[in-house]
């Protein structure tokens, strides 16, 4: 059984795939505790749907793309289960799994697309060095998202990429970090420009992708 928040249709709003029609299912549970988290709701979710039922609604839903988001998708015990059978399902061609990546696991399936959102210090928690390193060295098809709302979190990202030379996918992604403290496009064009103005990121391959799915109010 899996612990789920919400299942719904929408458009991907965020990372390399970014306006991708998408069948999304939403895990309960977090242990992480972000202070910006924009699905603290998703934490106290009790609801438990088995394989079989996500995978049949996946299937009624009839999009290509499914993807696992959370809550943190990597605490539900049976998620290999459930990638392996979402990509069985029929018309599913792509399955992507996101996580904040705080917990390493070895045991999910090689063919689905992982997609790992460290969080930095302005959500208030460590920044995970050594788990999402060893996803970077353990699985291949591997998107990495830096979400970021100052000039600290940056110094960390950019101390992770030292220290990571040789592990990092083509391009990273930064996003910007959604707060409370000012409106979103106002940090969209902000961090946007502190990359763009910062000459020690100019050899990397990056990419800046707002979360366009609260630029355009869908879920």
């Amino acid at each position: 059984m899996i612990t789920i928040c919400e299942t719904f249709v929408s458009v991907q709003g965020e990372g390399l795939t970014v306006g991708t029609p998408a069948f999304f299912i939403r895990t309960g549970k977090c242990s992480v505790g972000c202070r910006f988290c924009d699905t603290k709701y998703s934490w106290s979710s009790r609801e438990r749907k088995s394989v079989e039922e996500l995978v049949a609604e996946a299937e009624r839903a009839g999009f290509q793309t499914v993807i696992v988001t959370g809550g943190e998708p990597l605490e539900e015990e049976e998620l290999p289960h459930l990638l392996t059978a979402l990509k069985r399902a029929k018309p599913v061609k792509q399955v992507i799994v996101e996580t904040c990546g705080h917990t390493f696991r070895d045991d999910l399936p090689r063919n689905v697309r992982l997609v790992l959102s460290p969080k930095p210090p302005s959500m208030g928690v460590p920044f995970p060095f050594e788990s999402v390193k060893a996803f970077l060295k353990h699985y291949r098809e591997v998107e990495l998202k830096f979400t970021l709302f100052n000039g600290e979190d940056l110094k960390r990202i950019k101390e992770f990429i030292e220290e990571s030379e040789g592990l990092l996918p083509s391009p990273v992604v930064f996003q910007p970090l959604e707060t409370p403290l000012e409106d979103y496009g106002k940090t969209c064009k902000r961090v946007a420009q502190m990359l763009l103005s910062d000459g020690e990121l100019r050899k990397l391959p990056f990419r800046v992708i707002p979360q366009v799915h609260k630029l355009i109010g869908l879920k």
